[in-house]
């Protein structure tokens, strides 16, 4: 199967059923104007940095800026029904609002609110899917509120009653009350109260199990602070395979696959691993790293990554389309790490993973593999453009992409990329990369702050590069 038929089977699958997860976020944010800068070139290579080492900036306060909200911490208790395809749930939120702010204002999806408790609390009121809580004007700038809710998700919340499965997709808003945008990122405890035949993989570390009747707890502590969209859970009755990559774990689950198997269709992973952290020159700060195969879509969450069930057989009968466990995993870094601030700039999350899924492939299985993917991106390209359609990368807005839109964000993007490396040459363009990713790690980032990145690598300015291809549509 050639790369381009594999990508028509992304358009009809995997990035057509991901993406339309974005059709109704709605940004007021306008889009941003850009200006170009110089500098001089970098021949130094970085050293990986490990995350000890790593020069982190202090958390930046992410306030939105019709809320100045900004979200510390989220502590939550679900206790799903798979067979009615319910749920009820508790969520704790510490966050900072300035004093002079009198309402706290979340997204609460479909979800159903059964009461709102806290110090500082006075009362809610909904306004469509928007939670809105009064507060006391006696406060901290640093407090927290409890919420009881209960729902029956049609989105983002995905349950299969036949399997007993059941996994999150975007829209976490509609499984839990949160700030539901990128540029707010926090932690997350999760804990999920499940019949004990059924298991659990969700963001970060699995502190520990304990039973209660019928039901066993999982608890689930993530500390790396990451946006919301990349929360969530698996559950079913998973078969695993698990192996290291140097100090972290890498497990590997599915409903359907043996052990064996499973290491088979991710034997890859480890090198991926390797590759991004070496591209980037951040590594991996997590303990493991799991990826599961289950139900019918694909999306990254933070500390592992959901795959289409049936996507571990294309993968044994034909060991080099590892496209999207490598697309995947390069999240880790570029979008769960290194994320965009609005998604007008959702190109810098998308573009970068399906730019070094190609990357991995030509340092895996050589040039000629690259140059296949990165002529089937050119192809997708090309065939929105001659229907009209191009669009520059940065959106004035995302309220309604279209499928086309959508396509431009990941394979121009890409495109892109390629295209930028050919002008700026392998050592310049991979230093640039590596300074970039350095620069914004576990912070969130716009086009400019890439252009301004890479242009100061250099040393030259790449204004007329980033007017023609990714501010503008090129004739």
């Amino acid at each position: 199967m050639s790369t381009y038929q594999i990508i028509l089977l992304w358009l009809s699958g995997c990035f057509v059923n991901t993406l339309q997860a974005y059709s109704n976020t709605r940004l007021n944010e306008p889009g941003s104007s850009f200006h170009s800068s110089t500098g001089q070139a970098h021949q130094v290579s970085n050293p990986i940095l490990h995350p000890g080492s790593v020069s982190r900036h202090p958390k930046i306060t992410s306030y939105m800026t019709d809320t100045e909200l900004n979200v510390l911490s989220y502590e939550v208790s679900i206790v799903p029904a798979i067979e009615k395809g319910e749920l009820l749930g508790t969520v704790t939120i510490r966050f900072q609002l300035p004093t002079a702010k009198s309402t706290l204002l979340l997204d609460a999806g479909n979800l159903q609110i059964d009461s709102v408790q806290g110090q500082h609390a006075k009362n809610y009121t909904r306004t469509g899917k928007k939670l809105r809580i009064a507060l006391e004007p006696d406060r901290t700038l640093t407090t927290s509120i409890t919420i009881y809710y209960h729902g029956s998700p049609k989105k983002g919340l995905l349950f299969n009653a036949t399997k007993k499965e059941a996994y999150t997709v975007f829209f976490t808003s509609e499984w839990m009350i949160c700030n539901d945008t990128p540029d707010d990122k926090a932690t997350i405890a999760l804990s999920i109260s499940l019949t004990k035949n059924l298991d659990c993989v969700a963001n970060g570390n699995l502190i520990s199990t304990r039973e209660e009747e019928e039901r066993r707890v999982y608890q689930w502590q993530q500390d790396v602070e990451t946006s919301t969209y990349t929360y969530g859970f698996a559950i079913g009755k998973f078969q695993k395979s698990s192996s290291n990559a140097g100090a972290i774990g890498i497990n590997n689950y599915s409903p359907n696959h043996d052990a064996e198997t499973l290491s088979q269709v991710f034997q890859e992973t480890p090198a991926m691993l390797a590759f991004f952290e070496e591209k980037s020159g951040i590594s991996y700060d997590q303990k493991s790293y799991s990826q599961v195969l289950i139900g019918n879509h694909y999306q990254e969450h933070a500390g592992f990554s959901l795959l289409k069930d049936a996507y571990g057989q294309l993968v044994l009968k034909d060991s080099t389309e590892t496209n999207l466990i490598s697309h995947e995993l390069a999240h880790q870094w570029w979008g769960n790490r290194i994320t965009c601030e609005s998604w007008q700039h959702f190109w810098l999350n998308e573009a970068f993973a399906t730019y070094f899924s190609a990357a991995y492939n030509e340092h895996r299985f050589g040039r000629d593999k690259y140059l296949s993917d990165i002529n089937a991106y050119r192809k997708v390209y090309q065939q929105i453009k001659e229907r009209g359609n191009d669009k520059p990368l940065v959106f004035p807005n995302w309220n309604n992409p279209s499928r086309d839109d959508r396509n431009l964000v990941y394979f121009k993007g890409a495109y892109v990329l390629h295209l930028l490396r050919e002008q700026l040459g392998d050592e310049v363009f991979w230093g640039g990369i590596r300074s970039y990713s350095s620069k914004y790690f576990d912070l969130h980032v716009n086009t400019q702050d890439f252009q301004r990145a890479m242009e100061q690598y250099a040393g030259q300015d790449l204004s007329v590069f980033f007017n023609q291809w990714v501010y503008k549509v090129k004739p």
